[in-house]
């Protein structure tokens, strides 16, 4: 079951858009920040820093790919913003501090649906970009 479980997750991530893969770390980042929380409350400390440490690797690549190319000073306060959650990640860890993961959870989870927004605008101006017609066949292996 895992081996499907796993090609199923390779076979996504293989042919996700870049809009997609960047919701599918964000995504992951809220879950492990979520079991970070849960495990911290529970006093486990080992399964909170496996948690947290997931959550810290998913939000480097986040500020990684970060394109400061369109506007450069947007990017530096998105960045700025992830370093903030990044810290209080690290803090929360070793202070045995939920709170500090809710409040990297709460900005992770306002990203999250900020980015929704965004790639269904994106989405619908692709569609009228489009034309009507060619809006109700989908995504086509020529389009871009």
């Amino acid at each position: 079951m895992r081996q499907v479980s796993n090609a199923y997750l390779e076979a996504q991530v293989l042919t996700a858009s870049p809009e997609r893969l960047h919701l599918m770390v964000v995504d992951a980042a809220i879950r492990f920040a979520r079991q970070g929380v849960a495990a911290l409350e529970a006093k486990s400390i080992e399964a909170a820093f496996l948690a947290l440490d997931n959550c810290r690797s998913c939000v480097t690549e986040i500020i990684g790919g970060i394109n400061a190319d369109p506007n450069p000073e947007l990017a530096e306060r998105l960045k700025g913003l992830f370093v903030f959650v990044q810290r209080s990640l690290v803090y929360a860890d070793l202070k045995r501090d939920p709170q500090l993961v809710r409040d990297a959870l709460a900005i992770l989870e306002t990203h999250r649906q900020t980015w929704l927004a965004l790639m269904e605008r994106l989405q619908q101006e692709k569609t009228a970009l489009r034309g009507p017609d060619l809006a109700e066949v989908g995504e086509t292996s020529w389009t871009t």
